[in-house]
């Protein structure tokens, strides 16, 4: 019996999942966006903040962003910086 309840209970859970994707699909078919908008900062006056004397702390309070957001908007810069431009050579 128990067993029978606990196959009906998990059916169900995975049709509700299911509507829940394809509500999802159809709603991005739409045009509206799913999850979080994205960070509206200015992220150039952020990135020149950090590189003055202004610590993680102050540059996150200053432009009302985690500190984790800072550093992270950091390193993208330094990697995008790191790769060799590319040419439209191909070796």
């Amino acid at each position: 019996m128990i067993v029978i309840v606990g196959a009906i209970a998990e059916l169900e859970k995975n049709l509700i999942v299911e509507r829940v994707r394809a509500g999802m699909r159809r709603a991005k078919l739409r045009g509206r966006q799913i999850g979080r908008s994205p960070l509206k900062i200015d992220r150039t006056q952020l990135i020149d903040d950090r590189r003055s004397v202004m610590s993680l702390s102050q540059a996150a309070k200053k432009h009302r962003v985690s500190r984790a957001t800072v550093c992270r908007l950091m390193k993208e810069l330094s990697s995008d910086s790191q790769q060799p431009p590319a040419s439209g050579l191909a070796a």
